[in-house]
């Protein structure tokens, strides 16, 4: 387990411990607690869980979006370039 070090105001710290003592847990705990619940959990590659999956859900609503070939050709030729 790892240990980190955090800064905090007096009134940060107070109200910290206070609601740990409520939840009978400890300081260390309680942050953990907090950070697991307040934060997306992640993929080995740094995903949100299920991302993928909600993307896929919503790939009907992109169904009109060009595709990148259509983009990428210019509808006017380039400029002939200078040479050097």
């Amino acid at each position: 387990m790892s240990q980190v070090t955090i800064y905090m105001d007096d009134d940060a710290i107070a109200r910290a411990k206070a609601s740990a003592a409520a939840a009978k847990l400890s300081l260390s705990a309680w942050i953990s607690k907090l950070v697991k619940e307040q934060t997306p959990e992640v993929d080995a590659h740094g995903y949100p869980v299920g991302f993928f999956d909600e993307v896929a859900a919503n790939a009907s609503l992109w169904k009109d979006f060009p595709l990148a070939e259509n983009m990428r050709s210019p509808e006017t030729p380039d400029l002939p370039r200078e040479s050097w």
